[in-house]
């Protein structure tokens, strides 16, 4: 075996471990209704019954995807688009608003975690408060 073998054997191997490390550790999230990467600003994580988790790139994928699978759902975790704070969903203050989070699915929904963030952000962007759209019936 000659050492530009063992070079070219050590580059292959050396993309190939790089390549499962980016997949794990560096490419973001996928949004688990349509699959596109997840903003951590507008991230909402609906925890399941199994304590499993689903992520989700906006409130609007996560709403349909909540309404298809409530029967599973334990609690829904939004993230405060002004601090990046998780909290859950009925914590939050949510506003509907002329502001676009997706240009992909129109999502218009926005999470605050102090009541005057959205007011601010109400008037700011001709919105308005909007119930939490989370609400779990049992």
């Amino acid at each position: 075996m000659t050492k530009k073998f063992w070079i070219g054997l050590a580059l292959v191997f050396g993309i190939a471990l790089g390549g499962v490390f980016y997949q794990k550790f560096i490419k973001s999230p996928r949004c688990a209704y349509d699959g596109s990467a997840i903003p951590f600003i507008y991230e909402v994580d609906i925890v399941l019954k199994d304590h499993s988790t689903s992520k989700f790139c906006s409130v609007y994928c996560a709403v349909h995807w909540f309404k298809n699978n409530i029967q599973l759902i334990d609690h829904v975790v939004v993230t405060d688009e002004i601090r990046g704070n998780k909290i859950d969903s009925y914590m939050a203050y949510f506003v509907e608003s002329e502001l676009i989070t997706n240009e992909t699915n129109d999502n218009r929904i926005h999470v605050f975690q102090q009541r005057q963030d959205a007011l601010t952000h109400a008037e700011k962007f001709h919105g308005m408060m909007v119930d939490d759209p989370f609400i779990l019936d049992e």
